[in-house]
């Protein structure tokens, strides 16, 4: 799939491809000036400044680089030693509350005899046994938007989303990025609850055993400790029965869709080895913005939009009151769940709509010429008849777009979605029925080198106009040199 970048996601084969400290890379691929590129990057850091790998495709992956990268991996993960960890752990639940501290410079739980080595550090003291439960309210979120980008449930959705679970016979959750899930089951419901928090942040190895926490990546569906990660996973699927589990996943916005879904998919596939018998696919409640809704649709069909609006504890729009935003977080689930399985509260004023057969909020009012309840942000939509569609009830019919839109906006702006190649609807670039014809495809490069050229030639600035053009032409003579071969 295209982004809005121009950048192509290419996933065949993802195991394979070169591993950089967060495991395997993505195969990525960009066209600059007519040329297309292919690269390996980091599947999880889209800034490289966290992480810095970059492999052309064709590129020999040398034995130095393995030994670079091995070393880098050494450096920029922590280590982690499970049974130590696991002792600790039990150590620091046996002692009273008042010998209990976390030390966030350090990322660890501390006894009242460690204290005071880590006097100059930022440091809570006196843990309670709710807090060593619930480590999410302890620990500093990490907010890197091109990393974790780490915003927490608030508990009011929190309980409202379990309560969905459980309302359609969910009784074993997978939480991938979503840690006030995992410690509500734990809490609330683990006698007929299990949960199992897949998540990239490493500190919650303080807090958790292996068989309460995995170290993953979701965009790549690595597990950092192989072994132990990917069993335990595999053992939690086992126990989950046929159609008990479902995933739940609340990923950093910023990122590609196209990899949280491979990863989805793998552990369907995963899922479904272990129990061949199971009906449909594993249950699914993916947290994301609503205007992603197409990009998430096209990536997984099966998905659909509830109208239940997410909060967030440590996000100043996404929640509810005077600091949030006008009509609420514009945060919602996408499911593959029937809808009229799942009941969203309605002393948050949601109700259901007969006619859809699914619970819907407040403001979003049925439309009988659409047959459907429209509105998506919030707000509640009004029907235009022209575009025989519902739509935001601040736009308005343009004559000359023939499409509604903002009152203020520029006619022409607007461009129907399509092929950047053609500029036809129906299909993207990368299915163009031009790119399939390698001699239409190398004309129509010779035609931009031209007109680029004649460009160039007419701004005066000759002694660069002909450094450029006899490197167009050059490039031009070995495209049909290329032609001429695969016509022989």
């Amino acid at each position: 799939m295209e982004g809005s970048n121009g950048v192509q996601v290419i996933l065949d084969g993802i195991e394979n491809n070169p591993s950089c400290p967060h495991g395997p890379t993505i195969l990525f691929k960009r066209t600059i000036d007519g040329e297309e590129q292919k690269f390996y990057a980091c599947a999880a850091c889209r800034d490289r400044k966290d992480c810095n790998f970059f492999l052309k495709q064709g590129d020999e992956w040398t034995s130095q680089k393995q030994a670079h990268w091995d070393t880098r991996r050494k450096h920029i993960l922590p280590s982690i030693d499970r049974r130590q960890l696991s002792e600790r752990l039990e150590k620091i639940r046996k002692i009273q509350s008042k010998d209990r501290s976390y030390c966030h410079s350090c990322n660890l739980l501390l006894t009242s005899e460690e204290r005071s080595s880590h006097a100059d550090h930022d440091v809570t003291d006196k843990i309670s046994d709710y807090q060593l439960s619930h480590p999410s309210e302890i620990m500093k979120p990490l907010e890197s938007a091109k990393k974790e980008a780490q915003y927490l449930f608030a508990k009011r959705s929190t309980q409202a989303i379990v309560n969905m679970l459980r309302s359609a016979g969910i009784r074993s959750v997978l939480c991938i990025g979503a840690p006030r899930i995992h410690e509500f089951v734990r809490a609330t419901h683990s006698s007929d609850m299990k949960s199992l928090l897949l998540d990239f942040d490493h500190r919650y190895h303080q807090f958790y055993g292996d068989k309460e926490f995995s170290w993953f990546n979701a965009f790549n569906c690595h597990w950092f400790l192989e072994d132990e990660g990917k069993t335990s996973t595999l053992e939690f699927m086992r126990q989950a029965g046929e159609n008990e589990l479902a995933i739940v996943t609340d990923p950093p916005f910023g990122g590609r869709a196209e990899p949280l879904v491979y990863t989805f998919q793998r552990l369907d596939v995963f899922h479904k080895e272990l129990h061949p018998d199971r009906n449909g696919a594993l249950s699914l409640m993916w947290i994301f913005p609503y205007f992603m809704e197409p990009m998430i649709l096209d990536s997984n069909p099966s998905m659909s939009m509830l109208d239940y609006k997410v909060d967030y504890d440590n996000h100043p729009l996404f929640q509810q009151g005077h600091k949030g935003r006008k009509y609420g977080s514009p945060v919602r689930i996408f499911t593959n769940i029937l809808p009229s399985k799942l009941p969203l509260p309605e002393e948050e004023g949601y109700r259901f709509c007969d006619f859809c057969e699914k619970w819907v909020s407040s403001e979003n009012k049925h439309c009988f010429k659409c047959s459907s309840c429209t509105s998506k942000d919030g707000r509640t939509y009004v029907h235009c008849d022209r575009c025989a569609r519902c739509v935001k009830p601040s736009w308005k019919h343009c004559k000359e777009c023939k499409r509604c839109c903002l009152p203020d906006h520029k006619c022409g702006d607007f461009k129907p979605a399509g092929c950047f190649l053609c500029h036809k609807p129906g299909h993207k670039k990368n299915e163009c029925p031009i790119r399939t014809n390698s001699e239409d495809a190398d004309s129509a490069n010779r035609q931009r080198v031209r007109k680029k050229i004649k460009v160039q030639s007419s701004s005066g600035e000759e002694g660069k106009t002909m450094g450029k053009h006899n490197f167009g032409k050059r490039k031009y003579q070995s495209n049909e040199k290329n032609i001429k071969k695969r016509k022989v």
